[in-house]
């Protein structure tokens, strides 16, 4: 089930797929790029959109393509920024495919800080799980704080 929706997810994928706004965009790519805008709005410094770096991916202006989002956040806890006293740190690393938010990204936690093995390895299983769970939604944001709660404790 999608939380959320009480809806099947392959039911939500289906009334997603379906709905295209007026203006011909496509629906996913309007739902990602919100999303991005409020990933950099809450993040700041600490939010790097990755398709930006990749010159591979440059799309040429005759044909704009607009790529799924693929993000870098560096995550710390609560009420730190930009490494104040900061001794816990990890790096999330999303990748989404092209029907994100219908389908779960990819995660990768990298260059943890201040984390054992096994708290990096039950917060990866945990966001992997969460990302599932949340089919159908907006979630980057929601995937960031179990890393700033595990990291605070």
């Amino acid at each position: 089930m999608c939380e959320g929706r009480g809806l099947p997810c392959s039911l939500g994928r289906r009334m997603s797929s379906q709905h295209t706004p007026p203006d011909g965009t496509d629906d996913y790519t309007v739902q990602q790029e919100n999303e991005l805008e409020a990933l950099a709005s809450i993040f700041g410094d600490d939010f790097q959109d990755l398709r930006n770096k990749d010159p591979w991916k440059k799309t040429e202006v005759i044909t704009p393509t607009i790529e799924p989002p693929e993000v870098h956040l560096c995550l710390r806890p609560k009420g730190l920024n930009n490494g104040q006293g900061c001794y816990v740190t990890v790096d999330l690393q999303v990748k989404c495919p092209p029907t994100y938010p219908d389908a779960p990204p990819e995660l990768e936690l990298k260059n943890a800080k201040g984390l054992s093995n096994e708290s990096l390895h039950n917060l990866q299983s945990e966001l992997t799980k969460l990302a599932v769970a949340r089919c159908g939604e907006v979630r980057t944001p929601t995937l960031c704080y179990p890393c700033c709660e595990n990291a605070s404790n």
